[in-house]
């Protein structure tokens, strides 16, 4: 990403400037925020809210906002009132993906739509469970998955159905393990066209300036929808760095870019790398195993590496990997980061360059 267009999302990311009170308030700024790995999803929070991981974790589980599979094929974290608009806009999307991954993992449509139904009773009924205990509840109701058993490929399927039908989303943590529990969503008083309206807002807001691209990209939805859903939002047009875009309706027309830091770690999937992406956003170092990595290495704005966190009862090994030159400046932003993980966890922090 062009440093110049950088500086001036990092206040709609709440990076820059106030950040927010809690985790909830974060992920509802944000309309949601990728969480493959759980800890980072929560690193990527405490970047917004300045709270340690016990905190945002205590948050998580009790259900200020809730881990499920929407937007895309992947796992995010929504607020619960915001779900079933989301759902309306995308989930018939991502099952078109979950059709054809079940299909490739030779599990029939009926197959995961019975087991599906087993699931969200088992769920509703004896609540909250781990993966471990619904696949019981299946070999117990006589399903069976591809071969005879239930793998885990399989099994998630199973899952994503039922939380796409937002009858299950995730609960509290046991020990390492995730849990999934009941939903109660009430339903969208939205139009359609009010809720992609609300949704472009929900998105320039947590990620703007931005283009009806990145929209397309964050929700799955045709580049059609996404520019419908920006004209019926009345967004406000703006020219950063030679880039038309779109803020806030009551936003600035010329908002004020924010310094850019000399270095930053970011969480895997950060919603800061959430954007359609240009060849050359992102420096020559933006490659598939960076951006895929555990924690991304940002320098001056551009990607130019990765980090990995190693934890002990001693302390955690903060080691980042770059090809990039580390200057007096970069490394001092480095330290000031490793830092601030280690009070995230709650250890003292080694930063270690390799």
């Amino acid at each position: 990403m062009k440093a110049s267009l950088f500086g001036y999302r990092l206040r709609s990311q709440l990076l820059a400037g106030a950040g927010a009170p809690d985790g909830a308030t974060a992920v509802g700024h944000l309309g949601a925020v990728q969480s493959q790995l759980h800890d980072m999803s929560l690193w990527a929070l405490s970047g917004r809210t300045g709270l340690t991981r016990a905190d945002l974790a205590a948050e998580f589980d009790a259900g200020a906002f809730v881990r499920t599979h929407v937007l895309r094929p992947t796992w995010h974290h929504v607020l619960a009132a915001d779900l079933p608009d989301l759902l309306e806009l995308t989930a018939d999307r991502v099952r078109r993906s979950l059709d054809t991954g079940a299909r490739t993992a030779d599990l029939p449509a009926a197959d995961r739509l019975k087991a599906a139904d087993v699931a969200v009773e088992a769920v509703r009924t004896d609540g909250p469970l781990t993966r471990t205990q619904v696949q019981d509840r299946l070999v117990g109701e006589g399903l069976a998955g591809p071969g005879g058993r239930w793998g885990t490929v399989p099994l998630a399927f199973v899952l994503m159905e039922a939380e796409l039908r937002g009858a299950i989303g995730s609960g509290p943590m046991r020990g390492r393990q995730h849990t999934y529990q009941a939903l109660d969503l009430q339903p969208s008083g939205r139009t359609a066209d009010e809720r992609l309206a609300w949704l472009a807002r929900t998105y320039v807001r947590g990620h703007g300036p931005a283009r009806p691209e990145d929209l397309a990209w964050w929700a799955t939805r045709p580049i059609t929808v996404a520019r419908r859903a920006f004209a019926l939002a009345e967004l406000r047009p703006v020219t950063v760095a030679g880039v038309d875009l779109f803020t806030d309706a009551d936003g600035a027309a010329a908002p004020e870019p924010a310094e850019v830091p000399a270095a930053m770690l970011l969480a895997n999937f950060d919603e800061l790398v959430s954007y359609r992406r240009d060849p050359g956003d992102w420096g020559p170092h933006a490659t598939d195993a960076v951006l895929r990595a555990q924690g991304l290495l940002l320098v001056d704005g551009a990607l130019a590496g990765l980090w990995t966190r190693t934890e002990s009862a001693g302390g955690v090994v903060v080691k980042v990997a770059t090809p990039v030159p580390v200057t007096r400046r970069v490394r001092a932003a480095l330290e000031a980061e490793a830092e601030r993980y280690g009070r995230f966890v709650g250890l003292p922090a080694e930063l270690v360059l390799a």
